[in-house]
């Protein structure tokens, strides 16, 4: 049985309109709270299908859904809610052709892609980052590394070119490694993507990067998806990265009926690019 909500909560349920971020620390009741806003919208009227409900773990998603669920049961199933990559998946797969990928686009996991590069690994052409004895442990760390980038919204094309940069800007020889091993997870990164295409598969990075080129390239299906979805709620906004953020600008490119909760002392997604920032910002 959800407990009725103080004063503060409740304010911060019953906001309407622009943009909201509820920073709380913890023990102070956020998915309480939010919890009463959806319930402060269902008792508006609005539709549940039209509410979209993210957060970043599949665990957090699972609480979430029996929270809302002991509320209405029937609200809960006909709303969203899960997580950005899960969300991030199910358009890839409403929206396949637009992105040339089949209608159930297969995932590569990290020991696949390995795989993938290690036959591939003597046509790198690798310096810093060949490895005879353990070829496996610094493709994992390159792989990590393209991960991120992703995260960043950082293309192949991207990563090269801030890499060619680091290279020119090198004053001294520990900083021109440095340059030259990001120049070679550059150019491993846009073989990975070529083979990867060539396999028609997706990675965990991809379930975010490519449902936001979907939107940027496709006007008619933002424009779908943002009527669709008028009321988005962000749980633990703490853990947002770049991808994540411009996923949420382009559903809700006015950023109004955007309410989210974080406390920016809990994120655990920093590996992810998550950072409190990205919380002020």
């Amino acid at each position: 049985e959800e407990r009725p909500l103080n004063a503060k909560q409740l304010a911060a349920a019953e906001h309407f309109g622009a943009p909201y971020l509820l920073e709380a620390g913890p023990g102070t009741g956020k998915t309480q709270t939010l919890v009463g806003r959806i319930k402060f919208l269902l008792s508006k009227g609005i539709d549940p299908r039209s509410i979209l409900v993210l957060t970043f773990s599949n665990k957090a998603a699972g609480e979430l859904f029996d929270r809302i669920a002991a509320v209405d049961a029937e609200a809960a199933a006909a709303m969203w809610i899960g997580t950005f990559h899960s969300f991030g998946l199910d358009l890839i797969r409403r929206f396949n052709d637009r992105l040339g990928l089949p209608d159930d686009p297969k995932m590569i996991d990290r020991a696949d892609a390995i795989a993938l590069l290690e036959v591939e690994a003597p046509k790198l052409n690798l310096r810093h980052y060949k490895n005879l004895w353990d070829p496996t442990e610094n493709l994992d760390k390159i792989l990590a590394a393209i991960s991120r980038a992703k995260d960043e919204l950082s293309s192949p094309s991207d990563f090269e070119a801030l890499a060619t940069a680091m290279v020119a800007a090198a004053s001294d020889p520990d900083l021109l490694i440095e340059a030259e091993k990001q120049l070679e997870v550059a150019h491993v990164y846009r073989r990975y993507e070529e083979l990867k295409a060539a396999l028609r598969r997706l990675d965990f990075g991809d379930l975010v990067t490519l449902p936001v080129k979907l939107l940027n390239e496709h006007p008619d299906v933002q424009a779908s998806l943002s009527e669709d979805y008028a009321h988005v709620l962000i749980d633990e906004y703490q853990d947002v990265n770049r991808s994540s953020v411009a996923l949420l600008k382009l559903l809700r490119p006015s950023g109004e009926h955007l309410w989210t909760v974080g406390d920016a002392k809990q994120s655990i997604y920093r590996f992810r690019g998550a950072s409190s920032v990205n919380l002020a910002n």
